[in-house]
């Protein structure tokens, strides 16, 4: 349900917007403004059918690339670059072939990682992956992870220092990783100090979720 005024997303429960205090006619989803364009695209264009065809043809590019590769070098060499490449861009349409969202995610940051090691990989300089750049895919997936599981909660302020919580430490291992990359020391530096103020920020909010006027202010605010 949307405002009509302000076009802002409403709980059903309301009976005026937060934001511009318009009153609530039409408690129906079809109050959005952009469902017609929703409907008129989906009439026009089959997605699921159009993913799964893109699906179809990368697959066959690679098996392609990788036979030539074979005929001509007798080993498989830079057709691999074709061939992650490929998987990569095929997890992004399973977003919208898979039911199961969750599955397209990890096969879409796996696709990642197994893309960057190929070329750290075959560029002979696999050191960067494994200290840089593997990491930190795992990390902001762990951060994509843990917004979702943490929506499941309506506490914003407390789901919002564990977020930080979790940057905390995130930045130590970055730091450290860092470290051990260019001088083969494991050492904290940097990150000392810009966990500081963001650990003392989360801690003030995990403090404040316990206070449910203030919680209900914040979920007024933020329209939630």
């Amino acid at each position: 349900m949307y405002c009509k005024n302000c076009k802002v997303r409403l709980k059903d429960y309301l009976e005026k917007c937060p934001l511009c205090h318009t009153k609530v006619e039409s408690k129906n989803e079809n109050s959005n403004p952009y469902n017609k364009y929703i409907e008129d695209f989906s009439t026009r264009v089959n997605i699921k059918y159009f993913s799964a065809l893109i699906i179809r043809i990368l697959i066959l590019v690679v098996i392609i690339t990788m036979g030539t590769n074979l005929l001509i070098n007798k080993t498989v060499s830079w057709s691999l670059y074709v061939a992650v490449s490929s998987f990569y861009i095929c997890s992004f349409y399973l977003y919208i072939t898979l039911e199961n969202k969750k599955i397209a995610f990890i096969l879409n940051m796996t696709s990642l990682e197994i893309l960057l090691f190929t070329i750290s990989y075959l560029t002979h300089d696999i050191s960067w992956f494994i200290y840089l750049v593997g990491p930190i895919i795992l990390m902001v997936s762990g951060y994509i992870i843990l917004n979702v599981w943490l929506s499941k909660y309506q506490n914003i302020l407390r789901n919002f220092s564990i977020l930080l919580l979790y940057i905390v430490i995130c930045l130590f291992i970055l730091d450290a990783l860092i470290n051990i990359y260019n001088t083969s020391i494991i050492s904290i530096k940097w990150s000392l100090i810009a966990n500081i103020p963001i650990f003392c920020i989360s801690g003030l909010l995990f403090g404040l979720s316990f206070n449910k006027k203030i919680q209900n202010e914040v979920e007024k605010r933020f329209f939630i």
